[in-house]
């Protein structure tokens, strides 16, 4: 694996300009359109977890976007190797095809989201303070302690950090399912498993009353919704209380852990293997 980096290099040169786009136009463009527009609604009287929130959703907003936008892409690039002729500079490099597919993924599917939420989080401060200066004034954003709102944020973004790295495991399956099925079956890959797959789901779950497939499906959902924050309401009442939050986002991320020892997600990640093995296989193959 030691061309990884390299070829982590390769999907900067060639995507820098959408990610940075991703990550930079949506924070950029709120706090121009701020003064002409108003913010209703907002606790004023509880100005510094009004300014944890705002730091906290922005890193959160920026991590999305990137991530939808990686996501997105990753089944198309799968399916371009042949039509642009990719797959002949792919096979050139003195790599194996398994780092080029595995450096494309993580690029995509990790870190670019993970830039995107460190850019979110730089400008949430600034979002933050005139946020507060449009609702009131520039000095109720001066009074704000803005180390305690930092020093706050801090077990809360780490514990999301870390759990990107479940997030991405969790969404591996659909990864490579979807880029496998673009792979070989070109523009039909993605509605033949989206579409098909939703078909044959409903099919044996009300014709036949097998559920197990469903089932399967929806711990799927809830393990990728619970891999950055498994206890939201949880993560409320600490934000209310003298609880810690450091302790609450340990307490938080084993929970989280947990769910990666159980059978879900050893079937999950032989469903995922299955489908690298395939994008692998079609990329080895030239065409």
């Amino acid at each position: 694996m030691n061309h990884i980096p390299t070829l982590l290099l390769r999907e900067w040169m060639q995507h820098k300009r959408g990610w940075l786009i991703a990550a930079f136009a949506p924070p950029l463009l709120f706090l121009a359109m701020l003064p002409f527009g108003q913010v209703k609604g907002l606790p004023m009287e509880q100005a510094e977890l009004l300014s944890l929130v705002i730091l906290v959703v922005s890193a959160c907003a920026g991590y999305a976007i990137c991530l939808v936008v990686g996501l997105f892409q990753l089944p198309g690039l799968a399916r371009r190797d042949q039509q642009d002729r990719s797959i002949e500079f792919w096979l050139s490099l003195p790599g194996r095809p398994s780092e080029s597919v595995a450096a494309t993924v993580l690029a995509h599917a990790w870190l670019v989201p993970l830039g995107g939420a460190v850019v979110g989080m730089l400008f949430g401060l600034p979002i933050a303070v005139s946020v507060l200066a449009s609702k009131a004034d520039l000095n109720a954003a001066m009074s704000v302690h803005w180390s305690e709102v930092v020093t706050a944020a801090a077990p809360l973004l780490a514990r999301g950090v870390i759990g990107t790295v479940p997030l991405m495991l969790w969404l591996a399956p659909v990864i490579f399912t979807l880029m496998a099925a673009s792979a070989w079956l070109k523009r039909l890959g993605v509605p033949v498993v989206l579409v098909g797959g939703t078909v044959a789901v409903a099919v044996l779950h009300k014709v036949y009353d097998f559920d197990w497939p469903l089932v399967m499906l929806q711990r799927l959902n809830e393990n990728i919704n619970h891999a950055l924050v498994y206890d939201g309401p949880g993560l409320m009442r600490a934000l209310k209380s003298d609880v810690g939050l450091w302790n609450w986002a340990l307490h938080d991320l084993g929970q989280t852990l947990a769910d990666l020892a159980t059978a879900d997600f050893f079937g999950w990640m032989v469903v995922a293997v299955a489908g690298f093995a395939l994008v692998v296989a079609k990329r080895s193959r030239g065409g």
